[in-house]
Formats: C-alpha cells, structure tokens, sequence
C-alpha cells in the first residue's frame, strides 16, 4: 500500500513537471502585433509615472500607497512579458521584445509624449535604463530601485547562494528544470515573511520559458555600462536597500560615475524589497527628487 501511495504521488509530481514543460514550449510565438501586456492605470494627477516591476513579479507589486498619491500622479502599470496576467508566448525574451512590449501599451495610453517618469525594480529597473536609452524623448526622468548590476552568471550565482538555497538555484542553468514544479513550491509554506500573499500568488504566473530567458538575456546579458553611456546626462534617481543581498549596492555605485545627473538614496536596513518595506519613503524620495528639479528650472 505504500509503494502504492509513493508512486501515486511521484506521478503526480511528474506530471506538473510535465504539465510546466508542455506549458512553456508549446505556447504561440510572441506577435508584437496581436498581443497586448496587460496593465491598469490609477491616477489622475499631472505626472505620468510608468511602473515597472522585477522577476517574477507583477503590477500588484505596486499598488501598496498608490491610492494616496492619485491627485499628484497618473500611474500605468504594467505586468511585464510572460509575467503577471500579460501573455507568456514561447519567445526570446530580449530587450527588444521586452522593450517593444512596454512601449505598445505606453504610446496606446499617451505615455509617449515625453513627460513621463518611468520607475523600475530590479529587472524593471534595467528595461527602464533600456527603454530611457531607446526612445530618450519619451522619458522624462528615471527612477531605479534595487538596479542588479552584476558580471555574469557566475558572480551572480556565488553571491545568490550566498543567500539561500533557492536564490542560488534561481540563477543556475538547471533552474528551468526547477522551475516546471513551480505550482508545487510556490506555496504558502514557502512564501517569505516580507512577501505579501497576493504578491507571492503572481510570482507564479511565469513559465520557465518566460523566466529562464529574461534571466539571461536582460540580467546576466545586457550591458549596462553601455546602456547608462548612452543616458548618461538623464535624469536618474537611484533607490537602494543598503541591505541587499540579491543586488550588490558596491556594483551599482559603480555605475554612479557615469551619469552627469544623478541622485542615489541609500535605505539603511532595508534589503531588495524595500518598496514594500517603505512604499511611502521610495515616494517621499521621488517626490524630493522632482522638487529639485522644479527648482532648478525656476529662474533666479
């Protein structure tokens, strides 16, 4: 009766893993033309914001003080490709699908017209340097928080493991695999205290396709160093937890030098998800942070 039990169970478990391989690699190829990110819009204010939010994440991510802050700013939020509620097609994943993807739902909204401020998390925080880099009159400053900057998969795997055991599962090559059980472990017996559940309930809303390959062609891939050579006179706040563990605050001070108009905020204690630590002091940041420019452009 045992052996049964047992078996029963790992064909159960064979059969997510299944299930997720099925569901990565038989999904439609990406149409630019036909598939639309899903997104919400809260707001009615003068500002226009566009939130952007990291791996595995979805536009929920953002919502925490939102509310507060609609007579000041008009948000768009977005579910990102092959994550959130936004389609997962079987695709490359690169900056330029990702990028494509963002803009679509920006000029449908009328967030082209060169006002808006774009703010990113981690992986949102890189596509908002892409993005300022591909269309520079759109944007009219960054925000980015908890930016990864890191030099390639191998530092980024010691320095996840260095973490925990699945941080540094996340970034091996041998994730894809993991990932086909994600149903199984993305549970509430394994959900972070700092993670509100319906957070951790989206973070689930990925395949491994979708995962695996904005891993390694936005994280490990993209040059950042170039990206930030080419905005290097916009407007950019950088936000960071003076506690991350998942990106290196000395790899992105780093990066400081290059930018001719920079401000960074350090938040001491708080680690990769301080927005959902202080919603209210990453907004206190950015609010100081359009006041001076407001200063700067009043005449003497």
């Amino acid at each position: 009766m045992i052996a049964i039990i047992l078996i029963t169970i790992l064909l159960l478990i064979l059969g997510v893993g299944l299930h997720g391989y099925l569901q990565g690699v038989l999904a439609p190829p990406y149409d630019p033309a036909g598939m639309t990110l899903n997104y919400e819009r809260i707001g009615s204010g003068d500002k226009k914001v566009v939130l952007l939010h990291g791996l595995t994440g979805s536009l929920k991510y953002w919502k925490t003080g939102l509310n507060e802050k609609s007579d000041t700013y008009s948000f768009l939020l977005i579910d990102l490709l092959g994550f959130g509620d936004s389609p997962k097609p079987n695709s490359k994943y690169d900056l330029d699908e990702h990028l494509g993807a963002i803009e679509k739902v920006m000029q449908k909204e009328g967030f082209d017209d060169g006002s808006a401020m774009v703010v990113g998390h981690s992986l949102g925080a890189i596509l908002s340097l892409g993005l300022a880099a591909r269309r520079p009159n759109w944007v009219d400053g960054l925000v980015v928080i908890g930016l990864p900057v890191f030099r390639g998969k191998e530092e980024i795997g010691k320095r996840f493991r260095a973490a925990s055991l699945w941080d540094g599962v996340s970034v091996d090559s041998r994730y894809k695999f993991v990932c086909y059980f994600h149903p199984i472990y993305m549970t509430e017996w394994f959900r972070p205290k700092n993670i509100p559940k319906d957070i951790f309930k989206d973070a689930g809303k990925h395949t491994w396709v979708s995962y695996y390959h904005t891993l390694d062609e936005i994280i490990i891939n993209t040059d950042l160093r170039q990206l930030a050579a080419q905005i290097k006179d916009k407007r950019i706040l950088f936000i960071h937890g003076e506690k991350d563990g998942a990106a290196p605050i000395e790899n992105t001070e780093s990066l400081l030098p290059i930018f001719s108009s920079y401000k960074y905020v350090g938040f001491l204690g708080a680690d990769h998800h301080l927005y959902l630590e202080d919603p209210t002091g990453v907004w206190g940041a950015v609010a100081e942070f359009e006041k001076e420019k407001q200063n700067h452009e009043q005449p003497d």
